[in-house]
């Protein structure tokens, strides 16, 4: 049976090599961190840190690695450049190396079923030397080397594989027997009446996912977008930010961390999200709870080529565009005080004839 050595049951430790700092809130630990929110933020390097960068991922115990899993983008930085070092103790050994565009990359050995990974990975087999580094494994490295102009990340961190036959019988009984325990999904039950129990039916209940929510103001968002720090936010609430800080006399600033935007860290767009707000709020078009939701697709669509549609026409004068002083003719032409001082009494645009008397001064709320 494969188990992820990287789940919070097993107590592991992680941790950075040399003299790399991690970015407040997004230390390495949140890799194998029980509390699922801070297993999403993932890892973060400080801003002024490079590659090369190294973390080494100690076993409990010792581990036949069969696959690893390495999510390469924490929103709007990513990882390109990656190598994977195993082995005992101090004797590790380089057991692949790859350069990737995709957001995931599985590294794995000869045997393992690579039809459970989508076409949205990228796939690097282990070296045929890494055998005797890969079985009986007592640290993992990821080394870092190369970037897409942006800091170090990583978004997730998955080691699977097998307790080596090198650990006891009766622990390595007891190892599989807790992950399979943890694994069994619970039951929430609720006592009506102290006499009769009813399961949550968590599939009846409307749930916005916490990603479609800007980080500021919770509302859905309708055009999302990342900031350098990873958090989510709509461009509405960007441009909220940015003119606050421009009415202080203050240079544009990511309104979490207080690192001013530069070339390379600056707010992004997210397609892929926006992407999936957008299907989420057509499914659900007719919930009651989105009704009232903006959004730039569906039923109630805001269009800004209806918007351009809706605007009134450029008022001029026919002859001179000139588009002050001006009067209705009988054709509901318009035409400008200086025009209408010609001799010629007609309409420049339908040549119909017409009276003074037939004149009327326009008005802009006419």
């Amino acid at each position: 049976m494969l188990i992820n050595a990287c789940d919070p049951i097993f107590n592991a430790n992680i941790q950075l090599d040399g003299s790399c700092i991690s970015r407040e809130d997004y230390s390495v630990e949140n890799l194998i961190s029980p509390d699922v929110g801070l297993r999403k933020k993932g890892f973060l390097c400080e801003t002024f840190i490079r590659p090369p960068v190294s973390l080494t991922f100690s076993f409990p115990f010792a581990f036949d690695i069969k696959y690893v899993v390495i999510g390469t983008r924490v929103g709007g930085q990513k990882s390109s450049g990656f190598q994977i070092w195993a082995g005992r103790s101090n004797n590790t050994q380089k057991i692949c190396s790859m350069i990737t565009n995709n957001e995931m990359i599985v590294f794995h050995d000869n045997s393992t079923d690579l039809s459970t990974f989508g076409n949205n990975y990228d796939k690097c087999c282990f070296n045929i030397s890494a055998s005797r580094n890969i079985r009986s494994a007592e640290k993992l490295s990821v080394r870092i080397f190369k970037t897409e102009n942006s800091i170090p990340a990583i978004g997730k961190l998955e080691i699977w594989g097998k307790v080596s036959c090198s650990v006891p019988k009766e622990l390595r009984q007891s190892i599989t027997r807790n992950w399979e325990e943890s694994k069994i999904p619970k039951q929430i039950q609720k006592q009506v009446n102290n006499t009769q129990l009813i399961t949550d039916k968590v599939s009846d209940t409307f749930i916005i996912c916490d990603d479609f929510l800007d980080s500021i103001t919770y509302e859905v968002m309708t055009c999302p977008m990342v900031l350098p720090c990873g958090k989510y936010v709509d461009r509405s609430t960007v441009e909220k930010c940015i003119e606050h800080d421009t009415v202080y006399g203050r240079t544009p600033c990511d309104p979490f961390t207080g690192i001013p935007f530069t070339d390379k860290l600056r707010p992004m767009p997210v397609p892929e999200l926006k992407g999936r707000i957008d299907s989420f709020l057509i499914k659900h078009a007719d919930d009651d709870n989105v009704k009232c939701i903006p959004r730039a697709v569906g039923k109630r669509s805001f269009s800004f080529y209806t918007e351009r549609q809706t605007k009134k026409a450029k008022v001029q004068c026919s002859t001179c565009n000139e588009n002050c002083n001006l009067y209705y003719l009988p054709c509901k032409h318009l035409q400008c005080r200086n025009c209408l001082r010609t001799e010629k009494i007609k309409c420049n645009v339908c040549h119909s004839n017409f009276n003074r008397s037939q004149i009327e001064k326009y008005h802009e709320n006419d």
